[in-house]
C-alpha cells in the first residue's frame, strides 16, 4: 500500500497531517507549472504575427467590399445604421429595401450608376456618398481599359452583394 494513504483513520491524525503536508509540497510546483505553461504559451501566441498580407480591394468579394467601403454609413446589415450615420444630414438609406422601393425589382443599373457616380440624384439634396467609381479607379494606371474593367468588376461584386441582402 502507498505510504501516503496508509494512515486514514482519526487515531493516526499526526500521520495524516504529514501526508497532507507532503501532498501540498508535491502539488505546489506542479500546480504552478500547470498555470505558468499555458499562460506563457498564450503570451507567445499573442506576440506572433501572421505572414498573410491584407488583400487589395480588387481581390475582395462583394461582401468584403461592402464591409470596407459601406459599413461605416450603412451599418452591418445595410439598414442605414452605421457608426457615422448620425453625422449624415440627409440620412442614410436602408440598402436592404432597394428592391422594395422600386416595385419589387432590384434596379441593378441604377445601383451601379449610383455607386460609381454616373447617376447623381440632385433632386434629393447634396451627394454625401463618395463617388466610388473614382475611388476604385486608378488613374495612374497605364492601361485605362483594364483599370476601368477592374473598377467595374468591383462595383458589380458590390451590387451583387446588395442584391443578396434585399428583404421580401
Amino acid at each position: 500500500m502507498c505510504s501516503r494513504f496508509r494512515n486514514r483513520d482519526p487515531d493516526h491524525e499526526e500521520g495524516n497531517e504529514q501526508i497532507r503536508a507532503d501532498t501540498q509540497r508535491a502539488a505546489g510546483p506542479t500546480l504552478g507549472l500547470a498555470l505558468i505553461v499555458p499562460l506563457l504559451l498564450l503570451a507567445l501566441t499573442a506576440c506572433t504575427t501572421t505572414d498573410t498580407p491584407e488583400r487589395e480591394i480588387h481581390q475582395l468579394s462583394g461582401t468584403e467590399i461592402y464591409a470596407r467601403l459601406c459599413f461605416s454609413c450603412h451599418g452591418p446589415s445595410g439598414q442605414g445604421d452605421g457608426p457615422v450615420s448620425s453625422l449624415i444630414a440627409i440620412g442614410v438609406p436602408d440598402l436592404t429595401r432597394i428592391a422594395q422601393r422600386n416595385g419589387g425589382e432590384f434596379p441593378t443599373e441604377d445601383v451601379q450608376r449610383t455607386i460609381d457616380g454616373r447617376w447623381d440624384r440632385r433632386a434629393h439634396g447634396a451627394r454625401d456618398m463618395p463617388v466610388w467609381g473614382w475611388q476604385l479607379y486608378d488613374a495612374s494606371s497605364e492601361n485605362d481599359v483594364e483599370e476601368r474593367a477592374q473598377a467595374d468588376s468591383m462595383i458589380d461584386r458590390l451590387v451583387g452583394y446588395l442584391r443578396s441582402i434585399q428583404v421580401e
